[in-house]
């Protein structure tokens, strides 16, 4: 498909644009794409790192005094401040997650209503169960099998030390557990 603005290269950029609830979608090739009002997007070959940036920050030309206070905030570890990290979309350090946390906390709860990923599951799987059983019955299994090994292991020092008792204690212990888990 061809560009709709010069009908001379190849369209490799779509942009979707909503207006009033009417959408209209325009073809454009990369470099007149590139001349229009969202061409700071797309002068890079990874441009998702600057929408992603343009999404968290607030362009320069529309900074009030607390949005550049905000940019001014620097990591202590690295030095770099906010407003570095917006225009690079990369961090320093570890250490700037903790420092920026709270202001890309608060940006994404904007954005998306959660800062948590809750992310889509089948309602019903195979087995008939929901994925929330599932989960529960895996962390079961999980458990039970670390019970076992921590029971074998004491079992195992505890013949080694001579301690019958406790040795015959732990052997029954395993046995139960076994028949639980349904382990001949």
């Amino acid at each position: 498909m061809l560009c709709e603005r010069c009908k001379m290269r190849e369209a490799s950029v779509v942009l979707t644009e909503v207006v009033n609830g009417v959408r209209t979608e325009h073809n454009l090739c990369s470099q007149c794409a590139t001349e229009t009002d969202l061409g700071q997007f797309f002068d890079t070959d990874f441009p998702f790192a600057k929408i992603l940036s343009g999404i968290l920050g607030i362009t320069p030309e529309a900074q009030d005094p607390q949005t550049q206070k905000m940019n001014q905030l620097a990591c202590p570890t690295c030095k770099m401040t906010y407003g570095e990290f917006i225009k690079n979309s990369q961090f320093g350090c570890p250490d700037c997650y903790d420092t920026f946390g709270l202001l890309l906390n608060n940006n994404i709860k904007k954005l998306q209503g959660s800062d948590t990923h809750i992310g889509k599951h089948p309602l019903y799987q195979k087995n008939g169960h929901t994925h929330a059983e599932n989960v529960e019955t895996a962390k079961e299994i999980e458990t039970n099998e670390e019970k076992l090994a921590i029971l074998k292991s004491r079992l195992k020092e505890a013949i080694e030390e001579e301690e019958y008792e406790a040795a015959a204690q732990y052997r029954d212990e395993i046995k139960q557990l076994k028949e639980d888990m349904g382990i001949a």
